[in-house]
C-alpha cells in the first residue's frame, strides 16, 4: 500500500547486516575507551568513572554530546589538564566517524533498494517492448506470407 515506506523498510533490513559490524566496532572502542577511562580518572571521579559500567555510560553520554563539555569533561580537565587528548579523540571517532558509518549504511541499502526496484521497472518495460515488436514482426511476417500482397 505504501511503496515508499517498504523501501524504507527493505533498506533499513538489507543494512542489518553491516550495521552488526558497526556496532561490533563501537562496542570495542567503548569498551576500549571505558577501561582507560576508569584507570585515568576513577580515583578523582569515581561517580562517573568509578567502574568500567560507570565509564561506559558515562562515554556513552559524551559520545551524544549530551552536556559533555561542562558536565563532564571541564571538571575532569580542572584536575586533569590533558584529559582533552584523550575526549576528544574519542568523541571524533565515535560521534563522528562512526555514527557516519551507520548512516552511510542505511542511506546506501535504501539507494540500493531504489535501483532494484527501477531495475524491476526496466527488465517489465524491456519485457513489454520486446513483446510488441514479437508482435509485429509475426504481423509483417504473416503478411509476407500471403499471396494477396504480391
Amino acid at each position: 500500500m505504501a511503496p515508499r515506506l517498504r523501501r524504507v523498510v527493505e533498506g533499513f533490513i538489507t543494512a542489518l547486516p553491516g550495521m552488526g559490524s558497526v556496532f561490533l566496532l563501537m562496542a570495542i572502542i567503548f569498551y576500549i575507551g571505558a577501561v582507560m577511562a576508569t584507570k585515568f580518572f576513577s580515583h578523582s571521579f569515581p561517580e562517573w568513572f568509578g567502574s568500567l559500567g560507570l565509564s561506559a555510560y558515562t562515554l556513552f553520554q559524551i559520545m551524544t554530546l549530551e552536556s559533555w563539555s561542562m558536565g563532564i569533561v571541564r571538571p575532569v580537565m580542572d584536575q586533569y589538564p590533558y584529559a582533552w587528548m584523550f575526549f576528544v579523540p574519542f568523541i571524533m571517532v565515535t560521534t563522528f566517524a562512526v555514527v557516519n558509518l551507520l548512516v552511510g549504511l542505511i542511506v546506501n541499502s535504501m539507494q540500493d533498494a531504489h535501483s532494484h526496484e527501477g531495475g524491476e521497472r526496466t527488465d517489465a518495460y524491456r519485457d513489454e517492448v520486446l513483446s510488441w515488436s514479437d508482435a509485429i514482426e509475426k504481423r509483417l511476417t504473416d503478411a509476407s506470407n500471403d499471396k494477396r500482397w504480391f
